[in-house]
């Protein structure tokens, strides 16, 4: 039994080595000289603050951070209210058809983004949204995870709080946000890092819908940076994705004790 713990300590050592260390890099080459940086050392010979300074005078790193930000946190607000009311519906209510709409919901997990992409573009374009925020915002509201992970904690709720508060005469909407969602918080919880860290960090999507690059999120804007026209190199780039990653460790890091338990109770 001593011996199983060793292992698994040291494979979880191992695993955590393998995500820190190249955050460690990451941190101490913004702060280092260029030449310190192609010489491979890791520790600076000076801290070099320059790195900082120059991204936020000679990118757009202010603009397209605040771009992001109100992706993220409207897209996962969004995701949250829709996700809630399907949730609701499809684990607490009973209605015909209530088992096809949540097959119908959970269907999404098996089409790829990269398959609705171009017809999803046409669309958005045809309505304006093309090189807007909005455009990425909405096509996020419909969750196929935060449906499951909600409406499987959902259903772990016992009914005799439901049926106390139908007897004092709470109505659909008084039940969900006054019983329903105050014991759902891990779950919620679990949903919004989730999808506000998968926002934060999504590519693909907003390159193909920005034209122009004061609609660029980070992600997009900090690719540009290697190839553009500033002369930005390998340190101001390293400062830049300091700053990229710093909303969504603070997520974590704030939330992370409630993930194990949304996870777990969602998964049941």
């Amino acid at each position: 039994m001593r011996a199983k713990k060793i292992i698994l300590t040291v494979l979880a050592i191992g695993l955590i080595s393998i995500y820190l260390v190249p955050m460690i890099w990451m941190g101490l080459a913004s702060f280092k000289a260029e030449k310190d940086i192609l010489s491979g050392k890791w520790i600076p010979t000076q801290w070099y603050l320059e790195n900082y300074e120059i991204i936020f005078k000679r990118a757009k790193i202010g603009r397209w951070f605040m771009n992001s930000l109100i992706t993220a946190f409207f897209g996962t607000l969004g995701i949250i209210t829709v996700g809630l009311f399907a949730a609701y519906s499809v684990s607490r209510m009973n209605y015909p058809g209530r088992k096809i709409l949540y097959f119908l919901a959970l269907s999404g997990f098996m089409i790829p983004i990269q398959a609705i992409m171009i017809p999803l573009y046409l669309l958005l374009r045809n309505l304006g949204l093309a090189n807007n925020l909005l455009g990425l915002i909405l096509p996020a509201f419909p969750s196929p995870f935060a449906v499951f992970i909600l409406a499987q904690f959902m259903k772990e709720i016992p009914l005799e709080y439901e049926e106390v508060a139908r007897i004092d005469g709470a109505n659909e909407f008084q039940i969900l946000f006054n019983v329903i969602v105050p014991m759902s918080i891990p779950a919620i919880i679990t949903v919004t890092v989730f999808h506000f860290t998968a926002l934060w960090n999504d590519f693909l999507w907003p390159l193909i819908l920005m034209t122009s690059d004061d609609k660029y999120t980070l992600p997009v804007g900090l690719v540009t940076l290697a190839g553009s026209d500033v002369n930005i190199r390998y340190g101001p780039i390293m400062a830049a994705n300091v700053v990229a990653s710093i909303p969504v460790i603070i997520t974590f890091i704030f939330f992370q004790r409630y993930l194990t338990r949304g996870f777990a109770m969602g998964m049941k």
